[in-house]
């Protein structure tokens, strides 16, 4: 695998963690040749060097936006 295909598949993996969660079968079942215990191994991973560079750094790793505002019917 390229190094661009790489960066492409950590991007994607991240997109749909934010997207999806934890559930690393459906992560997975949209990466050609990868399993969902790969994923999840490699996302683990991936935390635990984050932790490590960033001990003392909080950082989130997906921000869901939600409705500042609540909309209603009545008036």
């Amino acid at each position: 695998m390229e190094e661009d295909e790489v960066q492409e598949e950590e991007d994607l993996i991240h997109r749909l963690y934010c997207l999806l969660g934890n559930r690393w079968k459906l992560i997975a079942g949209r990466l050609p040749n990868r399993t969902a215990e790969e994923v999840e191994k490699y996302w683990k991973m991936n935390e635990i060097e984050n932790i490590e560079k960033n001990k003392n750094i909080y950082k989130p790793m997906c921000i869901k936006h939600t409705p500042s505002f609540k909309f209603s019917m009545h008036n």
